[in-house]
């Protein structure tokens, strides 16, 4: 059998630490826990070729400057979509103007009578990109059919693939695009007949071309390319936001809000592009107005400055199209069944993973925090599921038991703890099989969902996080051969034994 090395603490003054664990608290104010910290772990980098970016929360466009990693460049390509079908453009209809409206993520900050002020929420970087919208060609199918007809996926690593694709010149150009927190102004006709300027949340607020959209629009009045949204997108099949850097300047990454408000279609809360023309119903001249709404099938597109990942120790942690640790957290069968034949009641288990700060110096660049999942069966822990402090409303304070935010302790090292005191117990006292780990970085704890992923030299893993696919931010942490005793990513395991 093999030994198991086990250090001894009195545990008098944690209480309060351990109580938050859950149903395996010994309820005794003085009982005497023990350390198990010597269970044979491996913790290995694994480098994403790519990873499906269609289908997720939100999307992106700019340039993320890491001081460690270098730039990530984002791009998209989006459908658009008819909100009315068949529409009646009246008689002689003219084109006034074509206004595309993006939201950004903000918040209110504060308000009066007279004025609203609000803060970006998802905005990395202060210096301005190059922005350019394209007509994309690229027709974005919903089905696959050479896989079953299951639903498409379209990856980060297609950048070529929908460049190659686009009509030779933009559709607009901002040379110096860069989100402001100010609010949007819109005209709009009140009840009194008079119009009214409504203030609106920040927005991309962008003028289009006249021509292009009364010849690719209402030019097409009673065709069949206006019919259906189908019909439409085979026939007007995109757009493509092309990011480019300004020389000098480190670029923003900036996340944009494609939602759609199903009950209550707004033209001043959902995206759209807008065409405001006049034309004559019979009854006179009027102001009108037609919607397209950004479709369901938009796709991210990334660029790293820098693929590579270095094959030392360290755990290089990249979201996007970049890198994630992989923890086995029992590699030693022997020692795992005498851990098992000892039937210990486990109180807490964690990992600690230590940034190497000689390596990633800015603290502010770092991820809040990290995500971790079952390999094998592709879910979330049990210890998610059952963390109380999720909260919906607030992913930066939800989950804070499971997947604490990142910390510093006495001395100035930064860490992440992340509690597995369930799954722990699972493989110790109810024979679970699954060891292997995935560590991500995570834009927001709340989002669970997993999106397939090519891992470099790696079949096994197949799927990782989508919050880890949203988030451009990346870390490194001390492996399981730190020079630091002290940063050594350990499996902590405080145990009671039965009487």
């Amino acid at each position: 059998m093999a030994i198991v090395s086990i250090a001894v603490f009195s545990f008098a003054s944690c209480e309060d630490d351990l109580s938050e664990v859950g149903s395996n608290i010994v309820d005794n104010n003085n009982f005497n826990a023990k350390l198990f910290d010597a269970s044979s772990i491996t913790a290995t980098t694994k480098k994403l070729n790519k990873v499906q970016t269609n289908v997720l929360s939100s999307y992106a466009v700019g340039i993320y400057s890491d001081p460690f990693y270098g730039k990530k460049t984002a791009n998209l390509v989006t459908q658009l979509g008819l909100q009315t079908l068949d529409p009646d453009f009246g008689d002689s209809p003219v084109v006034d103007s074509v206004v595309m409206s993006i939201p950004y993520f903000s918040t209110v900050t504060a308000q009066n009578a007279t004025e609203t002020t609000y803060k970006l929420d998802s905005v990395y970087g202060s210096s301005p990109v190059k922005l350019s919208i394209y007509q994309s060609n690229y027709f974005l199918r919903s089905i696959d059919p050479n896989d079953d007809y299951n639903p498409q996926a379209y990856y980060s690593n297609q950048t070529d693939l929908f460049e190659n694709n686009l009509e030779a010149e933009p559709l607009a150009v901002i040379d110096e695009f860069l989100a402001s927190p100010r609010p949007s102004y819109y005209i709009q006709e009140g009840t009194d007949g008079k119009n009214d300027t409504i203030a609106a949340a920040p927005r991309l607020k962008l003028m289009l071309d006249n021509d292009f959209f009364k010849e690719k629009i209402i030019d097409h009045e009673g065709t069949p390319e206006l019919l259906s949204n189908s019909n439409f997108q085979n026939y007007f099949r995109g757009l493509y936001f092309k990011t480019e850097a300004i020389q000098g300047e480190n670029g923003a990454y900036t996340f944009l809000d494609f939602s759609q408000h199903a009950n209550s279609f707004s033209l001043i809360n959902d995206a759209n592009i807008t065409i405001y023309y006049h034309t004559d119903y019979g009854n006179g001249n009027v102001n009108a107005t037609y919607t397209l709404r950004f479709g369901s099938a938009i796709v991210n597109t990334f660029e790293n400055e820098n693929n590579d990942v270095p094959s030392n120790q360290n755990l290089y942690v990249r979201g996007g199209q970049g890198s994630m640790a992989e923890v086995d957290v029992f590699t030693n069968e022997e020692q795992l069944d005498s851990i098992r034949n000892q039937n210990w009641l486990v109180n807490e288990a964690n990992l600690t993973f230590y940034v190497n700060q000689e390596e990633i110096t800015e603290s502010s660049k770092e991820p809040l925090r990290l995500f971790i999942y079952d390999i094998k069966n592709k879910i979330i822990l049990k210890d998610y599921s059952y963390d109380i402090t999720a909260n919906d409303n607030n992913p930066d304070a939800s989950r804070q038991i499971h997947l604490a935010p990142l910390a510093t302790d006495s001395n100035g090292n930064r860490y992440y703890k992340i509690r597995l005191t369930e799954y722990v117990n699972d493989i110790i006292n109810n024979d679970s099989t699954n060891t292997r780990l995935g560590v991500v970085v995570t834009q927001n704890v709340n989002i669970a969902n997993q999106l397939k992923a090519d891992v470099e030299d790696d079949e096994t893993i197949t799927t990782i996080p989508s919050t880890s696919i949203i988030s451009p931010e990346g870390t490194v942490l001390y492996g399981t051969q730190a020079p630091n005793e002290a940063k050594k990513l350990k499996l902590n395991i405080f145990y009671t034994e039965p009487k």
